[in-house]
């Protein structure tokens, strides 16, 4: 088995472990759009079919069901409120 190059300045970090496990990992800023959407898509594949996604989707229209989501997803960030969102 060989062993697994560290990028410099990751000396310390075990690669066998992931990357949420490393504090020096931890975010300070929010989360970019690109991220947000990317959260967004991700996210709808794991929900799309409960029922309470299809009740929102039928209350509100699949847009506005999908605002909701992304409105969500920016309050459940905590560093959403560290820097404005563009």
């Amino acid at each position: 088995m060989s062993k697994k190059r560290k990028p410099d300045g990751y000396e310390s970090y075990d690669w066998d472990l992931p990357a949420w496990v490393d504090a020096s990992f931890d975010r300070a800023t929010p989360y970019t759009e690109e991220e947000l959407d990317l959260l967004v898509r991700d996210t709808l594949e794991g929900i799309r079919d409960t029922a309470a996604w299809m009740n929102l989707v039928d209350r509100v229209g699949g847009e506005e069901a999908r605002r909701v989501l992304r409105t969500r997803l920016i309050m459940h960030d905590e560093n959403a409120r560290r820097q404005p969102r563009h």
